[in-house]
């Protein structure tokens, strides 16, 4: 799409207009550094909030309900199915990705699906999804979306107040993994292993994969699709990570619907994250996101297949 006009449903269009307002107002808050001290309570699923949390999900709520006919609203920073009106369409938010890594210099970004006919939580999955995307905050404000399955790119022009859209390539191949090694020793055997035969081994060239870590989920995804590779957050030992870390409805399955746009694919190690089954707004996965031949390669190693 080159602009909002050219999305024919209505609906979908106020929509995304919403979410790019919510956008730019979020945008000028990170600029100017505020609210990274941190709020008074946790988020619904357990962890620390900063201000700025909660002054995005504020902005992204208040543009969803006053410009569109949304039926729901999922956040990651409030506890309960919100219930806004009686369209066909309903949203998934993480308002802030990355907030903690915001606080010294990590770019953060916002993350979101749209979901068609969803009427209770096991609705919102990967076969009723038909928009996912996320933004990034960083030197320019940057839009990474997929719209029927279609991917396109979105660059806010600050001197015109415009949006520039332009079609999204296929994603290029890199010897590239992204994952927080740190956490190394936690994670289960096979991973260790998968993990060191990428990074120890050379090809014949005599170049084996590079290391990256942002700990900003939507960072990582835009390098991975610039870039190519693969990015990981895979369950591991410590308390409360044996289901991993990120959430499937307002996470993994909307930028699962992003990278199978432009030619990636998703697992949770065992199954496509459009596959999976929701039980829970809340609902932890494991996430592996990247290349389609370096997601089946990772797969055969946990299975044990061609070590």
């Amino acid at each position: 799409m080159t602009a909002l006009t050219d999305i024919k449903d209505l609906e979908l269009q106020r929509i995304l207009h919403a979410f790019l307002i919510a956008g730019v107002q979020v945008y000028q808050e990170v600029k100017m550094g505020n609210g990274l001290d941190l709020a008074a309570a946790s988020n619904a699923s357990g962890d620390s909030q900063l201000n700025l949390d909660i002054i995005a999900d504020t902005y992204f709520q208040e543009a969803i309900a006053s410009t569109t006919h949304v039926r729901y609203i999922i956040s990651e920073e409030r506890p309960n199915l919100q219930s806004y009106g009686k369209g066909e369409y309903s949203v998934s938010l993480d308002p802030l990705d990355g907030s903690k890594s915001a606080a010294v210099g990590i770019p953060p970004g916002a993350i979101f699906g749209v979901f068609k006919d969803a009427q209770q939580i096991s609705d919102f999955n990967g076969k009723h999804i038909v928009m996912g995307g996320f933004f990034v905050f960083s030197i320019n404000l940057e839009l990474y979306f997929s719209l029927h399955g279609t991917a396109t790119k979105g660059v806010w022009d600050a001197d015109t107040n415009r949006w520039k859209f332009s079609a999204l390539p296929a994603m290029p191949t890199k010897k590239m993994i992204a994952i927080n090694a740190s956490n190394r020793t936690k994670w289960d055997n096979w991973l260790q292993d998968y993990f060191d035969r990428l990074i120890n081994h050379e090809d014949k060239n005599g170049t084996s994969f590079n290391l990256r870590w942002y700990a900003s989920m939507v960072s990582e995804v835009k390098r991975l699709l610039l870039e190519g590779g693969i990015f990981a957050y895979p369950n591991d030992k410590r308390p409360g990570y044996a289901h991993g870390h990120l959430r499937l409805v307002y996470e993994a399955i909307p930028m699962a619907y992003v990278l199978e746009a432009v030619g990636g694919t998703s697992s949770n190690g065992d199954t496509a994250i459009h596959d999976l089954d929701v039980t829970e707004l809340h609902q932890k996965t494991p996430l592996f996101l990247g290349e389609a031949a370096l997601i089946a390669d990772m797969e055969k190693a946990k299975k044990g297949v061609g070590v």
